[in-house]
C-alpha cells in the first residue's frame, strides 16, 4: 500500500509556492486569498513529470474565491493558468519562461511572457484537458480542450535536453503546472480521478508504468531541511545574494520569503509589476503597495512557521534581522531545521553603489533616523556553540566582509553616529537631520558612509494629508517588524517607533494603531503596471 501511495500522481507539496494550498488527497489546489494575498498569484507542480510519450491531464475549476479588490477589474480577480513546465523553472511563473507553457482563463496562451490569443475563455465549472506530445522529440507539442471540445495545438516547441540542465533528472522533465489567483481547482491525472483522455493520449499517471515518468523533488524530514536567515541593513545586497543562491541550488526548492518575492507575485497577467519611478505616478502609490506587501509577507511567514514541522521545506527569510531578539522569535518554530545566518555586510563603497541603484528603481531611500535606529540595534549573529551564546544558529556565513571586518566597521559606524547625535542641538521642531521630517537627509545613514545628496520624492498635494493607508486588514494585526513598512500618516509627518526592514521601512505597531484601517481608494490608485 505504501508503494502504491508513492506512485500516485498528485500536486507536490515540495514544489509549490508557500501561498498554494493542497488538499483533497493531493488533487485539490487553491491559492490563499485572505487580506492582501488576493493580489498574488501562487503556483504548484505535480509530483510526476514525463520525458517521452503522449500524455494528458485535466483541471476542473471548482470555485472562485470571494475577494475584496475594488481597485482591480472584476475579470482580473479570479484567474487560472494551467499547463506544463520543465522541472528547473520557477514554480510561480507558469508561461513566463521559455520552457513553461500555460493556457489562461482569459483565453490566452502564455510562453516566455508572450500571450497570443489561443482559445475560448474558461471559468467556473469548466474542465480543461492539457495534452502533451513528446513522442517526436526534440520537437514536441502542447494542446488543450475545453469541456471535451478540442482547441487545437497551442504550440510546438523544442524539448531537447538543455546541456545546461544540471544534476537531477527532474530538471529536464515536463510537469503539470498550475498558477492560480483566487481560484480553486481539482486535478485529474487518471481515469479514476475523473479524467477523460484525449484521443491518442494516455492519462498522465500511465507514464509511471510506461517508464516515461520522473519523480519531482521530495523532502521527508525537517532534519534534512534548512532555514537561512538574511542579516543586514536595507540595500546591502541581501536579496541579490538570496536570489542568486536559489538559482544555483534548484534541488533545494527554497521558499524565498521577502518583499521582492511578494512584489513579483503581485503581478498583472504575464508581466512583472513595474516599480521604477516613471511607472509610479506618485511615490505614495509605492508606499501603499509596500504596506500591502508587508502584510502579505507576514501572512506567508506565519504560514511557513505553522507548516514547518509537518511540511518540510527549505526556506530563506529575506528580512533585515539585525535585532537578536527578533531572530530568536522568528526561528523558534524551526527547531528541527538546520539554521544558518547569512550576514551581508558590504564595504562603504559598495553600499553607495547599491543605494544609487535602489534610488533609481524606487525613487526613494528612506529617512536616516529609521536606519540609524536599526544600526544601533545591529548585533552580528553567532552560532549556538559559542560560549555564552543565546542564539540558535548552527552556522553563520559572512558573504562579503568577514566577521572581523564587519565587526570593526559596525562599531566605527555606531560610534560615529553616537558622536554626531551627541553634538547635535535639536531645533524647535524637535527634528534632527536624521528625522522622518527630513527626507533629503536619507540613507547613507552614517558619517562612515558619508552624507547622501540624493533627493527624496515629495508627494502630490492630495497625498500630504492622507489620514491612513489602505492595508485591507484590522489595525490590531501587525506584521513582523522585519518586514513591516513605515505606515506614516503622511509623507511630511513624523513616524515615531520606526524600524528599518527588508528593503523598505518599518514602524512599530503603535504607529499603525493611530490610523484608521481603511484609506479611501483614490489615495492608492492602481496606476500603470499595477
Amino acid at each position: 500500500m505504501a508503494d502504491e501511495q508513492k506512485q500516485r500522481v498528485v500536486l507536490n507539496p515540495a514544489d509549490c509556492d508557500i501561498g498554494f494550498n493542497i488538499e483533497g488527497n493531493g488533487l485539490l489546489g487553491s491559492s490563499l486569498y485572505e487580506k492582501g494575498l488576493a493580489y498574488c498569484w501562487f503556483g504548484a507542480r505535480a509530483n510526476v513529470g514525463i520525458t517521452g510519450g503522449k500524455y494528458c491531464f485535466g483541471c476542473k475549476v471548482v470555485s472562485f474565491q470571494s475577494v475584496q479588490m475594488e481597485d482591480t477589474d472584476p475579470e482580473d480577480r479570479n484567474l487560472c493558468r494551467v499547463g506544463i513546465s520543465r522541472g528547473d523553472g520557477v514554480v510561480g511563473s507558469l508561461g513566463e519562461t521559455s520552457h513553461s507553457f500555460g493556457y489562461e482563463s482569459t483565453g490566452k496562451f502564455w510562453n516566455a511572457t508572450r500571450s497570443p490569443c489561443y482559445g475560448e475563455k474558461f471559468g467556473l465549472g469548466d474542465t480543461i484537458v492539457c495534452a502533451v506530445n513528446l513522442e517526436e522529440k526534440p520537437l514536441a507539442s502542447i494542446s488543450f480542450s475545453k469541456n471535451g471540445k478540442c482547441l487545437g495545438t497551442a504550440m510546438k516547441f523544442n524539448a531537447a535536453v538543455d546541456p545546461e540542465v544540471k544534476n537531477f533528472q527532474w530538471e529536464s522533465a515536463f510537469f503539470p503546472h498550475l498558477l492560480l489567483k483566487n481560484v480553486e481547482v481539482e486535478l485529474q491525472f487518471s481515469v479514476e480521478d475523473g479524467l477523460v483522455p484525449e484521443d491518442g493520449f494516455k492519462p498522465w499517471a500511465a507514464a509511471l508504468g510506461d517508464g516515461n515518468a520522473i519523480g519531482g523533488p521530495v523532502f521527508d524530514d525537517p532534519k534534512d531541511c534548512e532555514v537561512m536567515m538574511m542579516v543586514g541593513m536595507p540595500a546591502s545586497g541581501k536579496t541579490t545574494w538570496a536570489e542568486k543562491w536559489v538559482k544555483e541550488h534548484p534541488e533545494k526548492r527554497y521558499v524565498l520569503l521577502g518583499i521582492n518575492m511578494v512584489l513579483n507575485q503581485m503581478k498583472v497577467p504575464g508581466h512583472l509589476r513595474k516599480y521604477h519611478k516613471e511607472n509610479l505616478g506618485d511615490p505614495y502609490r509605492l508606499h501603499c503597495l509596500m504596506i500591502k506587501a508587508s502584510y502579505i509577507i507576514d501572512s506567508l511567514l506565519s504560514r511557513a512557521t505553522a507548516r514547518a514541522a509537518t511540511s518540510p521545506r527549505n526556506y530563506i527569510l529575506d528580512g533585515t534581522y539585525v535585532d537578536k531578539d527578533e531572530r530568536e522569535y522568528e526561528l523558534r518554530q524551526f527547531n528541527l531545521f538546520m539554521k544558518i545566518a547569512v550576514v551581508v555586510f558590504p564595504s562603504p563603497e559598495d553600499v553607495k553603489t547599491r543605494l544609487l541603484k535602489r534610488f533609481e528603481d524606487f525613487g526613494s531611500l528612506g529617512p536616516a533616523d529609521i536606519l540609524n535606529e536599526m544600526l544601533a540595534n545591529f548585533v552580528l549573529p553567532v552560532t549556538k556553540d559559542v560560549p555564552c551564546s543565546d542564539e540558535l544558529f548552527d552556522e553563520v556565513m559572512f558573504v562579503e566582509l568577514n566577521r572581523e571586518e564587519s565587526h570593526k566597521l559596525l562599531e566605527e559606524m555606531k560610534q560615529e553616529e553616537s558622536d554626531v547625535n551627541s553634538n547635535y542641538s535639536l531645533q524647535e521642531n524637535d527634528s534632527s537631520p536624521y528625522s522622518c521630517r527630513n527626507f533629503d537627509e536619507s540613507y547613507p545613514f552614517s558619517p562612515k558612509y558619508g552624507k547622501s545628496t540624493l533627493p527624496h520624492p515629495t508627494p502630490s498635494p492630495q497625498y500630504e494629508v492622507a489620514p491612513a493607508v489602505n492595508i485591507g486588514v484590522a489595525t490590531n494585526a501587525y506584521p513582523s517588524s522585519a518586514f513591516q513598512p513605515c505606515a506614516i500618516a503622511s509623507f511630511t509627518g513624523n513616524a515615531p517607533g520606526c524600524h528599518g526592514n527588508a528593503g523598505y521601512l518599518n514602524c512599530a505597531a503603535p504607529q499603525l494603531s493611530r490610523a484608521p484601517a481603511v484609506l479611501p481608494s483614490p489615495l492608492c490608485p492602481p496606476g500603470p503596471g499595477y
